[in-house]
């Protein structure tokens, strides 16, 4: 089961298990269960009304409609969530779509159909994964079609697109020698497992200053037809997303 960055921390909260957690979050989506639907629908479709639009990112459109659901599910997790953060975290996964699309590196169909059935197989397969997936259908109230073609389908979208970018950007920094290629990275007085790790960190270190840049640069045009949402801004010197 993929899961939200907003979900992966819920063990870490006060919660003693995971059913307490999508207990909280269902709530809010048993009461806005249009919400899932309009976020797997605005990566389906960029072309978006402008009255469904909270800004538009490098001219990506983030919606009304995903924005609710990211900070609602946040909110029912930790009310004291502030909503500049949904935002931020949004935004940058908006200025990396946009990296994606100019890359011709967004998901196609066929990788996103593989990606569920893998899933799908795990569930099959998979008792203890099984019992996740069956939990948060019954918490949230949602069909099992639901579950694939919203939520999992909503996920999968955003896992692929920022692997198939990530993998993209650190070949191009190999190749224009940003980043030592795989074969240059050898020595002989260190173990191989270190070499590893410092390659590895190199990757990661690069891959978090180009985002960071990008959001730096990042062009952002809040609807102003929206006066409730015009208090929101982004924050160019921190990354929010996780």
């Amino acid at each position: 089961m993929a899961i939200y960055p907003e979900q992966k921390n819920l063990r870490a909260q006060e919660y003693s298990t995971m059913q307490d957690a999508l207990k909280c979050t269902g709530k809010f989506i048993r009461s806005h269960k249009d919400l899932l639907h309009k976020a797997a629908q605005s990566l389906k479709n960029f072309k978006q009304p402008e009255d469904q639009v909270v800004a538009w990112i490098e001219g990506i459109p983030l919606t009304v409609g995903e924005l609710e659901f990211r900070d609602g599910l946040r909110k029912s997790i930790n009310p004291s969530s502030d909503s500049q953060v949904a935002f931020n975290i949004l935004a940058e996964e908006k200025i990396l779509l946009n990296e994606a699309v100019k890359r011709n590196v967004i998901p196609t169909s066929k990788e996103i159909n593989e990606f569920l059935a893998k899933e799908k197989e795990e569930y099959g397969s998979n008792p203890d994964y099984r019992s996740d997936v069956d939990l948060l259908i019954k918490e949230w109230g949602i069909s099992e079609a639901e579950y694939w073609e919203d939520y999992e389908w909503y996920n999968a979208f955003r896992i692929i697109m920022i692997d198939k970018l990530y993998e993209n950007v650190i070949k191009e920094a190999a190749t224009t020698g940003l980043l030592p290629k795989e074969d240059n990275v050898e020595n002989s007085d260190i173990s191989s497992a270190t070499a590893v790790q410092q390659k590895q960190k190199a990757k990661e270190s690069y891959w978090n200053r180009f985002k960071l840049e990008l959001k730096r640069r990042a062009k952002v045009r809040v609807n102003k037809d929206l006066p409730s949402l015009q208090e929101l801004k982004l924050d160019p010197e921190k990354w929010y997303l996780s």
